[in-house]
């Protein structure tokens, strides 16, 4: 799975942040089913996470680096099958809107740089990015398999969608989830985009573009 940072560098669940700002329980919509949610041993694992040194969910270049993008607060949800299958849900609060939008610029450009078929000859794996309607900006990405010449071939089960609404950043994921993957995360996107104003100083004017 290139999805995700999937079980790396990881808190206890729901720890406890320095930070003022905090994402209050069960706010993300996957949480309630993760913290209630069984753990088959070997066949399937559900992981809740307050780390906010966590790399995004949704990572094109692979980066291995710390952080230092303004984060004020951060849950991570991952649930993973041994098919092998998964999904994740990630929400990020940053201190303003600015911080979130330039947050969410550096995203749109490693996907750019980190996809090209130069750089996907190598790996024969890349991602396509397309704007999405969802908050006041976003991304829906797709895995693609390309041939040793760089030429795009089938796409992939990797399947991300990533949005901003004022000073918070979501992240859907999916891997091997079926056909009906992509129309689930783009909803939940569009159903995160409108919670997250129920947030103290998340929502105000709209900055950037779709």
């Amino acid at each position: 799975m290139v999805i995700g940072s999937v079980l790396a560098g990881t808190s206890a669940a729901h720890a406890t942040t320095a930070t003022a700002t905090k994402i209050p329980e069960h706010f993300l919509l996957t949480e309630r089913a993760a913290a209630e949610g069984s753990v088959v041993m070997d066949e399937e694992w559900w992981e809740i996470s307050d780390n906010l040194s966590r790399r995004l969910e949704f990572n094109p270049c692979r980066s291995k680096g710390k952080p230092r993008d303004g984060r004020v607060a951060m849950r991570t949800i991952t649930y993973l099958t041994s098919a092998p299958s998964g999904v994740s849900e990630q929400l990020v609060l940053y201190r303003d809107a600015r911080s979130a939008q330039a947050a969410f610029r550096k995203l749109r450009a490693d996907l750019a740089r980190c996809s090209k078929p130069a750089v996907a000859e190598r790996d024969r794996f890349g991602y396509v990015g397309k704007p999405s309607r969802v908050g006041d900006e976003a991304r829906s990405v797709a895995g693609y398999d390309y041939d040793a010449h760089g030429r795009r071939l089938a796409q992939s089960d990797d399947l991300a969608v990533v949005g901003r609404r004022g000073a918070a950043l979501f992240l859907y994921t999916a891997n091997a989830r079926g056909r009906g993957a992509k129309k689930e995360i783009t909803g939940q996107a569009r159903k995160m985009a409108k919670k997250v104003c129920g947030l103290p100083k998340v929502c105000g004017k709209k900055t950037g573009s779709r």
